[in-house]
């Protein structure tokens, strides 16, 4: 009988083990793939997705890039042309000792930096008055997406670009948990908990979701942090933490 139930175990972990094997492999040669690419390569990627936002985009996702830099602060400049967003051109400074903190501070940077890295800040694009965050959308309405990423990682273009979206997770599969988001819907992890303003009561509009491990080499890696603002007092924020 234990013979029995050693044999069942062992069946059980390879048939567990094998498809982690497989996840594995695949997600470090995306990883490769990405450090290996071109310079430019991935900006002809983010270039497709500009290109198609003619139009004002609903907000921006954080990117990820091959360049790393000497900031040590994790700085997130709001882009300056967010048409209608009353924080746009502020630049938003993210601590984290005890407790992950938002502050707006007077700092002049080209590039989000968190962690040492730099991202690069992507337009979320609209269709029929939907935001677009699926990676099978965004390649079936962005025909120059494809070839594009394909040029980086012929073998899996599509999870290559989650790979790339959501900037909070090593993996290919999609989370909108995982997205740096700025001005957009926030992804929560429990229900949803959208502060209201102090100042007139109405609710308040997301400024910035980051997730933990974008914030802090090793603490609130189960967590995803918002900053919320009122667009009719910008200088009415509030913050809120979510973990899994």
């Amino acid at each position: 009988m234990k013979a029995l139930i050693a044999i069942l175990l062992l069946a059980a972990m390879a048939a567990l083990g094998i498809p982690l094997f497989r996840f594995n492999r695949k997600r470090r040669h995306i990883a490769r793939c990405v450090a290996a690419s071109a310079p430019g390569q991935l900006e002809g990627i983010y270039a497709c997705i500009d290109t198609f936002c003619a139009s004002s985009p609903g907000g921006y996702v954080l990117a990820r890039g091959n360049a790393e830099t000497d900031e040590a602060r994790c700085l997130v400049p709001v882009p300056e042309d967010f048409s209608g967003f009353p924080w746009s051109g502020k630049v938003i400074e993210v601590t984290s000792h005890k407790e992950v903190e938002f502050h707006f501070v007077d700092a002049r940077v080209s590039a989000p930096t968190l962690l040492g890295r730099a991202y690069r800040i992507v337009p979320v694009p609209r269709h029929k008055g939907r935001n677009i965050f699926s990676p099978r959308r965004l390649i079936q309405n962005i025909p120059a997406l494809r070839p594009a990423l394909s040029a980086v990682c012929p073998a899996y273009p599509e999870d290559l670009l989650s790979y790339l979206l959501c900037a909070g997770s090593a993996s290919f599969e999609f989370d909108p948990i995982n997205q740096a988001r700025i001005g957009l819907a926030p992804a929560w992890i429990q229900s949803p908990e959208k502060p209201r303003c102090d100042q007139c009561g109405k609710p308040m509009r997301l400024i910035l979701q980051l997730p933990g491990t974008v914030i802090h080499e090793k603490l609130f890696h189960n967590g995803t942090f918002y900053l919320f603002g009122c667009p009719e007092h910008p200088r009415q924020t509030r913050s809120v933490g979510q973990c899994s």
